[in-house]
């Protein structure tokens, strides 16, 4: 299948905080891999220097070449907040502008879309991440549609840095500093084409792909205009793993009602004993149970954190969303003209309050 031969065996390896980036359409964060010497994406380069990331592509062939597209975000994000603060500190129940309310959020997404913490009570402090991304699809803030590098101005844990390159530095907007990138890319209006991306560590929440004409300013407003929503065109996912586990089909689950019409769970449940820890206000992991008990660990035993049955991982116990890429099939719009546009991956996370951004390049052809 045409899916599989363009993304065979796609498998990216990394550690440390929540990263991932959209892997095709090939974009525009991923520069800095075609930097000779380098080899960004291909194992052979690090970044960071306050928490130091490794990123690597397993198979090392031209299709997996990710550069620090994982490192382009904003964090500090709350829905409905005017803007991210850039802190990317894992606190439970933490509203980042509370300060600033007039009353408090209120979630919009049902439940049973949640990827974690699904034992909680709603709106309880048991459920923890209220006022996370995912919690509101698509009302969080963002620094920049196409992502800060670095998500923010100065390095920070987390890993919140961004090593700086020719085409980049530390705190750079990516709507502003990344330029079109030739992908040779073309799309038949009203035809279905593919999409991936790729979780370097996971934190549950959910996604979406939208587009924005070339010739605009890339903005969220832009990427959120109704007729710029790319719809999935299936009701499967294609996720590769690296060997020997190779590539698995499995249903997927696109929002059907509520907040989040039309986004796409992560398939992969964010499970409580990994990634779904808390820290302390200086990124220091907590000691006391994310604020219960103090038996209660920061990777999640705390009253409400979810089990195995109450989102089952389709591919075992073992496989929590880390080196892991995720294929889709989107609806091509039939209503727009031809012309050259961006398309924009944006992932709100659950279990942090980070959004991560990326934008390629693509021309619409009748």
């Amino acid at each position: 299948m045409m899916v599989l031969r363009l993304h065979a065996l796609l498998m990216l390896a990394t550690r440390a905080s929540a990263h991932g980036a959209m892997v095709t359409p090939p974009p525009r964060n991923a520069i800095d891999s075609t930097i000779p010497g380098l080899n960004w994406g291909n194992g052979s380069t690090s970044t960071g220097k306050v928490e130091p990331l490794h990123v690597n592509c397993a198979n090392g062939t031209e299709s997996c070449r990710p550069g620090q597209s994982v490192f382009w975000f904003s964090q500090g994000c709350t829905p409905g907040c005017p803007a991210c603060d850039g802190l990317g500190q894992r606190i439970p129940n933490w509203d980042h502008c509370n300060l600033t309310r007039a009353e408090p959020f209120k979630p919009t997404l049902e439940k049973r879309y949640w990827t974690a913490n699904r034992n909680a009570t709603e709106g309880t402090a048991q459920d923890i991440w209220k006022f996370q991304p995912w919690r509101s699809p698509g009302l969080s803030p963002v620094t920049d549609a196409c992502g800060m590098a670095g998500g923010n101005p100065y390095p920070m844990y987390n890993g919140a840095e961004y090593t700086p390159t020719p085409f980049a530095k530390q705190g750079d907007l990516g709507s502003f500093v990344l330029k079109p990138r030739d992908t040779g890319v073309q799309w038949k209006a009203g035809s279905v084409a593919n999409v991936s991306w790729y979780i370097a560590f996971n934190h549950g929440g959910g996604y979406k792909y939208r587009l924005c004409p070339k010739n605009m300013q890339l903005s969220e407003a832009c990427f959120q205009r109704p007729e710029h929503q790319l719809e999935f065109a299936s009701d499967e996912h294609v996720v590769l793993f690296e060997e020997p586990e190779g590539a698995k089909r499995i249903p997927n689950t696109v929002v059907q009602e509520g907040g989040g019409l039309g986004w796409m769970l992560n398939p992969i449940p964010m499970p409580n004993f990994i990634g779904s820890d808390c820290d302390d206000m200086a990124g220091q992991p907590c000691k006391n149970g994310c604020g219960f008990t103090p038996e209660a660990s920061c990777g999640g035993h705390y009253p409400g954190g979810s089990t195995p049955e109450d989102f089952p991982n389709p591919f075992g116990k073992d496989l929590h969303g880390k080196n892991t890429a995720i294929v889709d099939l989107v609806k091509v719009p039939s209503t727009l003209p031809p012309g050259d546009y961006v398309v924009g991956f944006r992932w709100d996370c659950e279990t942090s309050s980070q959004v991560w951004s990326t934008c390629s390049d693509i021309t619409i052809v009748a």
